[in-house]
Parts: C-alpha cells; structure tokens; sequence
C-alpha cells in the first residue's frame, strides 16, 4: 500500500481523524489535485476547530479556487489559533497582494520575518512590492537579506538587478536620485544564469544593460540567446533590432521589428520603430501604416505624430501634415525639430510669417540649432528684417563656421544691403567687401559651389574686376553647364568692351607669364643636364 491507501484505510477505520484527512489533501495538492485537496482540507478543519494547519491549507486551497473572502477568514482562523504561524502570516500576505491591499500585505510580510527571521521568501515578497523612488533602499535591503539567507534564490538575484539596473531613487529631501549600478546588476544577472541556464529574461536584461552602455556587440550576444531560449520574446526581438541599427544592419533590424509585432501586434514602440526605418529608407506607404498603427495604441508619443506629418508633407492637404505637427508639439512642447520641420512646412505652402515663427521657436528651445538660425535668416528678405537677418546669419556661423550656404546667403544679403532706417526710409548700403570673404569662404569649403561662384562674379564684376568676374563666372558654369543665368552675364561681361579690354590684357598677362616660366624651366633642365655631365 501507497501512503494514500494507508491514509485512506486510517479515514476509513477512523472517520474522525483530522489529522488524516489534512495528510490526504496535502498529497492531493502536491499532485495539483485541487479539489479533492480541497475537500479534504474542509473535513480536517470541521473535524477539529483548533487545527491551525488546515485552516491555513484551507485558505490556501481556496485562493487558489478564486474564493478570496472565505480564504481571508480560514487564514485569520489559523491565525487566531496560533498567532506565531509564520506560513500563514506568509500566505495570507499573498493573497492581500492579489486584493491589490498591498500596505496590509507588507505588514503581513513583517510579522512573517518578526516570528522567523531566515524566511527568505518574505523578504523577497515584500522587496517585490517596494516600488516607489523612497522605497528603493528597503526594497534593495530585503532582495539582499533573502539572497544572504539563500544564495541560490534565482528570483531575488533576478529582482534586484532589475532593481539596481534602473536605480530610481530619493534622497533624505525628497528629491529623484539615479542609484544605478549596472556592473552589480550585470553580476547578479549572470548569477541568475549560473543557477538557471535558460532564464530569457536574464539575457534580455543583459542586453538592455549593455545597450544602455553602448556595448552593443554583448548587447546582441545575450538578446539572440534570450531568443534561442525563447523565440516569440518581443522585447527582445525589439531591442535586438535596436542594436541591428547601431550596426547599420537594417533589413535585419526589419525583420527583428517584424518578429516582436508578430509575437505582440499591439506593440507600439515596435510599430513605431518600424515604421520610422521604412520612413528613412523611402517606403513612406508602409511606414505610414505602422506609425499610424503606433500612434493607435499610444496616442502620447510625440516622434509617431512628427514622423506621421513628416510623410504627410508630400500630400495634397497641407493641413494633414500640419494636424500631426501641432499634435506632437501639444505633446512635447520642447520638441525642436517638430518646430524646424513645421516651418519649412509652412514656407513651402506660402505661410512665411508663420514659417518664421516656426524657426524661431525651433531657436528658443534649442540655442545651437544652426540650421533654424540660417533658415530663419534665409526667409527674412523684408528690409525691415535686415538687422534680425544679419544677426541670425552671424548666429549660424559662430556655432558652424564651415556651414556654405550659409555663408553663401549671407554673402547675398551682404550684396544688396537692401534695409529700412529707424524712419522707414529704404536705403541700399552693400558691404561688397564682406560680401566677398563670405562667397569666397562658401567656394572654400565647398569646391564645386557653382550659385557661389555665379554671385561673386557678379559682385567682381559691379567692383569692376572684370578677370576675376571672368573666372568666376566661367568657373560658375563649368560646374553647372545649365545655368542659363551664368551663361547670360557672362554674356553680357564679354559684350561689355571695358571688361573686354581687362580680359584680354590678364589672359595676355597670365600668357606671358606662363610662357616666361616654362622657358625658365627648360633653362634650368639644360643646365643641371650640363653640369651632369
């Protein structure tokens, strides 16, 4: 006979006998036979009312049943037996947590470790419930205490390294601390993996912790073994894909996206990537479906709706794009580059007060944004905008120096000196000679400027500079064959008979010296040959 035959036998000898029936159901549970566990349980406890250990078995059996309320009152049962019963201070603990009475749950979890102070579990039960920025001390000092007590406590090595890994905290003021420490959770996580060789979720968060350190080829190695141990793992998948980018490795960063939608199709953030990599890569159908999708399942995300506009630019309605612009800066109202890409947005559909606007703002909230300074300047052609156009060009090339169209533009507006006085009064005063250094530092930086050649030639060619007007002008649509504006005022240079005159006399002066050199070439090339021999 087995030990439920004997049991059994005992029950059916003994009818009476609690003890008999509370041995039968504890074999029933660890064979996950509920209800005969339960059964049982119930016939011990109204065979003896002071038999703390079936009411506490009870109250277990029937939350596992769903049966929460009479489980609350047979743990109190066992409790009113025996007030030092640990496992049932412990497990009535538990059921608080699924009643969401978590501070209750937490005194529970005290009075486990008042009456046994090597409980491990309930150090680690209650840390689980620690999860506010002032609790992270406590909870770190419970996840520590079960691990001294069992070194070989997978879950509590787990926890806080996810708790250290992300290190939100208060000091003594109240005020949000970082206390990460990603090399102590890299260690703890490496120790989950000692004691369980297939923990996915252990891999994964190696590779969220590399990846926050930029170490994305660790990143890679731990996130594929987290799904080798575990292929439809979304996040993992996803920042898999994440780290595939870093590398530039983009259709396998698709197809990491892909999977993590696949195993989770209401996974927004991998929508949303998803859908900014086909952005980029020109597939703006798709990559308007699945940022559209994104922003579906997470209405907050700010880049979903800039991105969304970003493709909706290209469409007959501007105010589509304009919709989700607006919608991204109600989120995120320091959102720069929403700012910069509305206003080129407004300037392509005619609106130039509200384009500047757009890039001034974009200049607000991002002090160094070069590109909104030069904009900005660039649209601001009304005289009574000089001042703020020549400032905000000088702004532009003292954060980047080597920038060439702005130089080039600034050159021109250097050109005209086309401005409105304090009275209103329009006055032209040009300042040739800076507007000069600026197309000359635009053709420096870069070479194959042709618009920058094509102006200074024009400015040459008003100082009277005819050669060098020359030069520059062919030198203007040599780059740009089809520029009919070069062809046309180099035209009307070599029409002109002073600059004709000019030409003429440096192309014969550039001859001569030419010629000059060379013939001295030759002469020291026979007079090294002579002394060689």
């Amino acid at each position: 006979m087995n030990a439920k035959e004997h049991l059994e036998k005992a029950i059916a000898l003994n009818p009476e006998y609690s003890h008999a029936y509370y041995n039968l159901g504890l074999l029933h549970k660890k064979k996950g036979e509920g209800a005969p566990a339960l059964e049982n349980f119930q016939k011990a406890v109204s065979l003896n009312k002071e038999f703390a250990e079936a009411e506490c078995e009870l109250a277990i059996a029937l939350s596992d049943a769903g049966d929460y309320e009479t489980a609350r009152n047979h743990f109190l049962n066992s409790l009113e037996i025996n007030p030092n019963y640990a496992d049932a201070y412990f497990f009535y603990a538990l059921l608080l947590v699924e009643l969401n009475d978590l501070e209750e749950a937490k005194n529970n979890f005290d009075k486990v470790t008042e009456i046994n102070q090597n409980y491990a579990a309930a150090y680690f039960h209650k840390a689980r419930l620690l999860t506010n920025a002032d609790d992270f001390e406590d909870a770190r000092k419970n996840y520590e205490t079960a691990i001294d007590i069992d070194d070989r406590f997978t879950d509590a090595h787990y926890y806080l390294a996810k708790l250290l890994s992300g290190g939100i905290a208060t000091d003594k003021e109240g005020t949000l601390i970082d206390k990460k420490d990603l090399p102590e959770a890299k260690k703890l996580l490496l120790k989950v993996l000692l004691l369980e060789k297939k923990h996915a979720k252990a891999c994964y968060n190696l590779g969220r912790i590399f990846s926050i350190e930029e170490n994305y080829k660790e990143a890679k190695k731990y996130l594929i073994h987290a799904l080798e141990i575990d292929p439809k793992y979304p996040k993992a998948h996803f920042l898999l894909a994440r780290a595939y980018e870093t590398f530039e490795s983009h259709e396998e960063a698709k197809a990491h996206y892909g999977h993590a939608i696949e195993s989770h199709p209401d996974f927004a953030l991998a929508h949303f990537r998803l859908g900014v990599r086909l952005f980029e890569e020109g597939s703006a159908t798709e990559a308007e479906e699945h940022l559209r999708q994104s922003i579906s399942l997470e209405s907050q995300n700010s880049e979903a709706h800039y991105y969304l506009a970003m493709i909706l630019r290209t469409d007959d309605d501007p105010s589509l794009a304009k919709k989700h612009f607006f919608r991204a800066l109600e989120i995120n109202p320091e959102f720069a580059l929403a700012y910069y890409e509305l206003a080129h947005h407004s300037e392509k559909n005619g609106d130039l007060n509200e384009a500047k606007i757009h890039f001034q703002k974009a200049t607000d909230i991002e002090q160094n944004f070069v590109e909104a300074y030069f904009h900005l300047a660039r649209i601001s052609t009304n005289p009574s905008e000089y001042d703020q156009a020549f400032r905000n060009y000088e702004t532009a090339l003292e954060i980047d120096p080597q920038m060439a169209e702005c130089h080039y533009w600034f050159g021109k507006l250097l050109t005209t000196g086309e401005k409105l006085k304090n009275d209103g009064t329009l006055v032209w005063e040009p300042d040739p000679m800076r507007a000069e250094e600026h197309f000359r530092k635009a053709i420096k930086i870069n070479p194959k400027y042709s618009n920058a050649y094509f102006k200074l030639g024009l400015l040459l060619k008003d100082l009277k500079r005819y050669y060098e007007a020359y030069q520059n002008l062919e030198k203007a649509i040599s780059i740009n064959p089809k520029l009919a504006e070069g062809h046309y005022h180099l035209a009307v240079l070599l029409m002109d008979a002073n600059a004709q005159k000019a030409i003429t006399k440096e192309k014969r002066k550039t001859a001569s010296t030419a010629k000059a050199k060379s013939s001295a070439k030759r002469s020291s090339k026979r007079i090294t040959i002579t002394k060689g021999k």
